[in-house]
């Protein structure tokens, strides 16, 4: 059970990128609950369309369902402040992969308002995709005893854990109700990422770089703006090059 000292705000929010410092907003959704005796009681609903005063990708119409023309009535991100900073201004918060993208979103939204994001000093942002990192750890024993009910006995020797390996591997098919190649399945893991190290990512029609110090931009902006860092991504990083030059073509 959760048990809150002040008030808590769950919140997610669609945007058009997948760069928070680049992307907009279109659309809030937030609960704030608030103590209630040993655990919390709904306090407070929003669930909004956020003109983003910039195009939709098709990519994110295709995601969220949401259009340019479907937002072109709905008020500016500035237009909801006055009902955010009362949801916002006492509260912890909390949100799915929200450390890493929805509250960098949201911080930049109110930078451009001339404003920091409300809350204390010592808010707390309570991340379930980080928790679940935590409560399921992603190594070999650990995957061996979720999958196969049993404790994997001889960790660390090369041949038992390429056992152990092969035998999560047909859980994880069985349990899912996979099938393919090893090439499906691989492409599967990828997703929109182009490459296996997650370095980057096709996002609609521009690939975006997923590391380093220039991770969120597009390679576009990379070349245009930091030809420097691109020239050296490009003549060093090998496997990398096919994947820029078909997005560069």
């Amino acid at each position: 059970m959760l048990h809150l000292e002040r008030p808590l705000v769950f919140f997610d929010l669609e945007a058009t990128g997948t760069d928070p410092q680049e992307a907009r907003i279109i659309q809030i959704g937030m609960q704030r609950f608030v103590p209630a005796g040993d655990g919390a009681a709904l306090d407070d609903t929003m669930d909004t369309l956020v003109d983003p005063e910039c195009p939709v990708p098709e990519a994110v119409t295709k995601l969220t369902g949401l259009s340019s023309s479907a937002l072109q009535d709905a008020p500016p991100f500035a237009a909801h402040l006055d009902r955010l900073i009362p949801l916002l201004s006492d509260a912890d918060l909390a949100g799915y992969n929200a450390l890493a993208y929805d509250l960098p979103l949201l911080q930049a939204e109110f930078e451009r308002c001339g404003q920091s994001l409300p809350g204390p000093d010592d808010r707390v942002v309570l991340d379930p995709y980080r928790l679940e990192q935590v409560l399921r750890p992603r190594t070999l024993s650990a995957l061996y005893e979720r999958y196969t009910g049993g404790a994997l006995d001889g960790a660390h020797d090369a041949l038992r854990d390429v056992e152990a390996t092969g035998r999560v591997l047909q859980q994880q098919l069985a349990e899912h109700d996979l099938d393919g190649t090893p090439a499906d399945l691989a492409e599967r893991i990828r997703g929109d990422y182009l490459d296996d190290q997650r370095r980057l990512k096709q996002d609609g029609d521009a690939v975006v770089v997923c590391f380093g110090k220039h991770e969120g931009k597009t390679l576009h902006d990379l070349q245009t703006h930091h030809a420097d860092y691109f020239d050296w991504m490009y003549r060093t990083i090998d496997d990398l090059r096919p994947h820029i030059d078909d997005a560069l073509s």
